[in-house]
């Protein structure tokens, strides 16, 4: 049973303490997927598909392409459009039940949970980093929380 899955959904926290990510589904299967923190930012487009409660995202872009006036020569000046470099990703293109992907996600009550690019298992929890200790003096800084994009709109 597919459902439906318009709408924005974003990381209910910052991985690694800096990055979040957003993703705009749209009624006509495509998406916007946005990916900032620590000096990156990520913009993408794409189309998606639904099969068995797992949403697949195939980006326009190729793993690694990057657009042609990236970097323009203007007499002895070299100058370089750092937003339009960012706008590339590593995500190999893998199939499974006849779909092409570059992402994959379970969906489950208005969230998405990632799968792992390398293992292909489900992450269920992240880190979450955080500026208190664990206990009142000591302890560490982060700890494991359930990982996943939350519906924001419809």
């Amino acid at each position: 049973m597919n459902k439906k899955v318009d709408g924005k959904y974003r990381s209910k926290f910052a991985d690694l303490g800096f990055f979040i990510t957003e993703i705009e589904l749209k009624s006509d299967s495509t998406f916007h997927y946005k990916s900032s923190g620590d000096l990156q930012h990520t913009e993408l487009e794409g189309n998606y598909k639904v099969l068995n409660n797992i949403l697949y995202l195939r980006f326009d872009k190729q793993n690694g392409e990057i657009e042609k006036d990236v970097v323009k020569i203007k007499g002895n000046d070299t100058i370089v459009d750092f937003e339009k470099l960012n706008n590339s990703h590593n995500y190999k293109l893998k199939k499974e039940n006849e779909i092409d992907y570059n992402l994959k996600y379970k969906i489950s009550k208005n969230k998405l949970q990632v799968y792992n690019i390398e293992t292909g298992k489900l992450v269920r929890k992240g880190k979450k980093y955080t500026n208190r200790r664990k206990y009142i003096l000591f302890g560490p800084k982060n700890y494991m929380k359930k990982s996943y994009l939350k519906k924001i709109t419809e």
